[in-house]
């Protein structure tokens, strides 16, 4: 091997993740473009025609084009495109996409930055996180929520979601439960009119009501709603790292005080980023990385199991139960359910 040909061997490995990176860019605008779901829907179309359709500048719409097919993603004979099997199997998969990339995409490009000392937070776009992970959820948190809420006595009538994003949570538990009502409250605007436009969409205005407000604004204002069950995804870690501690015993001991019978059901990631026997997992790897990386750049702070065990005993809950999301989605066990209530109240 000439040292020329050595050199040669060694940029391609080193450019790999230059590569990934830009096509992990092209996937998530082939989806939020419309271009991924107008070939799903056709055995082939040309340029011309998908460009007609979209309103694309057909150069432009040739290059990514061509750089899909390079990757696989997409086939052409003659001047006709279509999606490959390979291509169309990543639709599964849309939501995580939405979030890293979408919602965090720029977040990732702040991090060298938001390494000094003083310098803020990295920004996101809330609206792509929250419907990327309503996404994600239909996989492992929903799963998971509706496996702990067997386990609640008499079962849901009525279930409150604080921070309900785009009301994906909401929508699919009402869909599965005929008899339950809901309400949701989030905080971002856009957020906010998504589960709108979701719940509307859907015709379930008549059994999920919404708020655009936070948890504690939601707590102070007089309803007549009193849940069964309230469902945090991913919250508390938010609280954690914007309030500390004593923010977040001071928000579950609000609410119990508020709703002294109800239940909290309690999804958070396991930290175990320091962990190199779960941190050799494919998944952990491909996935949990990354998730891990992000959070405090943007004033958000994971937390071992362990650690929220001890808060929510100090925060006067008891854990009736616990489970992690099913092996055939997630074997890392790293994403977890509590189910929590009121100490003494069973």
């Amino acid at each position: 091997m000439t040292i020329a040909e050595t050199v040669e061997a060694r940029l391609v490995e080193s450019l790999q993740p230059i590569r990934q990176y830009v096509l992990a860019a092209c996937i998530y605008h082939w989806f939020e473009s419309g271009l991924f779901d107008t070939l799903a829907g056709d055995d082939g179309q040309s340029i011309k025609e998908l460009a007609g359709r979209l309103g694309f500048d057909e150069g432009r719409l040739g290059t990514m084009l061509q750089f899909l097919v390079n990757e696989g993603l997409v086939c052409r004979t003659a001047d006709r495109f279509a999606l490959t099997q390979k291509g169309r199997s990543l639709s599964d998969f849309r939501a995580w996409y939405t979030m890293l990339i979408g919602g965090y995409g720029s977040t990732f490009l702040q991090l060298g930055d938001k390494l000094k000392r003083g310098s803020g937070s990295a920004s996101r776009i809330a609206q792509q996180v929250g419907i990327g992970s309503c996404g994600i959820s239909h996989y492992d948190s929903i799963p998971l929520t509706r496996r702990l809420m067997t386990k609640i006595p008499g079962g849901v009538k009525t279930m409150l979601d604080l921070g309900c994003g785009n009301g994906l949570y909401l929508v699919e538990f009402c869909k599965a439960l005929p008899d339950l009502e809901a309400w949701g409250a989030e905080p971002d605007p856009a957020g906010y009119e998504a589960a709108v436009a979701l719940v509307k969409r859907e015709q379930l205005e008549h059994r999920i009501h919404l708020s655009c407000s936070g948890a504690r604004e939601f707590f102070r204002t007089a309803r007549e709603f009193t849940p069964d069950m309230t469902v945090f995804g991913f919250v508390l870690h938010e609280i954690l790292g914007q309030e500390g501690e004593e923010g977040v015993l001071a928000f579950l001991r609000e609410l119990i005080e508020r709703y002294p019978d109800i239940y909290l059901i309690v999804i958070e990631v396991d930290f175990q980023m320091e962990n190199p026997a779960i941190m050799r997992h494919e998944l952990a790897l491909a996935y949990y990385n990354a998730y891990y990386l992000l959070h405090p750049f943007t004033n958000q702070r994971l937390e071992s199991r362990s650690f929220w065990s001890d808060l929510f005993t100090r925060a006067g809950l008891d854990i009736l139960a616990t489970d992690v999301v099913e092996p055939s989605v997630d074997s890392t066990g790293l994403e977890i359910g509590f189910l929590l209530r009121r100490a003494g109240a069973n």
